[in-house]
């Protein structure tokens, strides 16, 4: 099915109506509004909201929804002045960001992380979804387990809270988790679509420990990587849909040394750029990274030694080089390993 910027506007704005109403009314969730919860995707590429309290008109073919947007969010009870103009800044900031994972992309995940819990006969205790949405990687979590997710934004904060009764749900940054005395303080399995961009992370422990550990809080997708590393427990598993900056920016060298060096590279996928055309609508390069914690290696494999590197290749006869890529994507790739016990 192609996307369609009206209908996931329509979808995100009758998702809000209902989360909004159900938490007026004080109650969980039906099953027939969890199913209309379920269909928000964000507003990742629905650059019309930007409009949103400006001088600036909508087009006419998503002025509707967008009125209807500004009225709950005026009318919602729960709303001050302040936090009104906070939703609208959240979303608006939300544009360039939120692009929502598709679920065969999670479907895969799901089965990969699984596949390593049974065969080995173990449990997953604890898991971790740093920045939800509205809980795309929740599934990645085994019966009996005890999930997390981090929401920052407010109104996606909300559905993810009525989509999920079962898990515990924070409407905040992944950066106050220490803030926020939960059960556990580390996991099993740490999954998500994290976020990218040239953000700082304003984390006090991070900055602290200065080096590596302040360098990663300058970008917040170097900070969710190095962040979740220190949180998973020994032998657990990470995996993020990232940005393709973790893997070919030559600065992010760093980050590539702490990963390996903490952990196994288990899979490298790089993605291809219309995986959130169905989701958001918008063409964005992406990598499926997933790590096994491994804190006191010996040695690195030869996968992880290309995961180091980054190189320019020539395209043409007269000379014409690419971007930096990472040779992990562009060198035949050694064969990939297996998950092993979890430690």
């Amino acid at each position: 099915m192609s996307y369609s910027k009206l209908k996931s506007l329509v979808a995100n704005v009758e998702a809000i109506a209902t989360a909004m109403k159900v938490r007026i009314d004080d109650r969980q969730a039906t099953d027939e509004e969890k199913e209309v919860l379920s269909r928000y995707s964000g507003f990742g590429g629905i650059k019309d909201v930007l409009n949103i309290g400006t001088e600036h008109t909508v087009s006419d073919d998503v002025a509707e929804p967008i009125r209807k947007l500004q009225d709950l969010i005026g009318a919602y009870p729960y709303y001050d002045d302040a936090m009104r103009q906070a939703v609208i800044n959240s979303i608006k900031s939300s544009v360039l960001t939120a692009f929502y994972t598709p679920k065969f992309l999670v479907d895969a995940v799901t089965r990969q992380i699984h596949a390593t819990f049974k065969d080995n006969c173990l449990q997953m205790s604890t898991f971790l979804e740093p920045s939800a949405g509205i809980g795309g990687f929740l599934p990645v979590s085994m019966p009996g387990t005890r999930s997390y997710a981090f929401e920052k934004d407010c109104l996606t904060g909300l559905i993810l809270s009525l989509l999920y009764d079962e898990a515990t749900t924070v409407t905040a940054g992944f950066e106050t988790i220490a803030d926020q005395h939960l059960e556990h303080e580390s996991f099993d399995v740490i999954a998500s679509n994290i976020p990218f961009g040239n953000f700082r992370v304003f984390d006090a422990e991070m900055w602290k420990k200065g080096g590596m550990y302040e360098q990663s809080a300058k970008t917040i997708h170097n900070y969710f990587f190095v962040k979740a590393m220190e949180l998973l427990n020994e032998g657990g598993l990470l995996a993020f849909v990232a940005p393709r900056g973790i893997a070919d920016t030559p600065g992010n060298k760093f980050v590539r040394e702490y990963l390996v060096n903490h952990a196994d590279l288990i899979t490298a996928l790089r993605l291809p750029d219309t995986l959130f055309m169905q989701t958001s609508g918008i063409e964005v390069g992406s990598d499926l990274l997933i790590f096994q914690k491994h804190s006191r290696k010996a040695t690195l494999s030869l996968r992880e030694k290309m995961f180091l590197q980054v190189s320019k290749e020539k395209v043409d006869t007269a000379g014409t080089m690419t971007d930096y890529a990472n040779k992990i994507f562009t060198l035949p790739r050694p064969p990939l390993p297996r998950t092993v016990a979890l430690r």
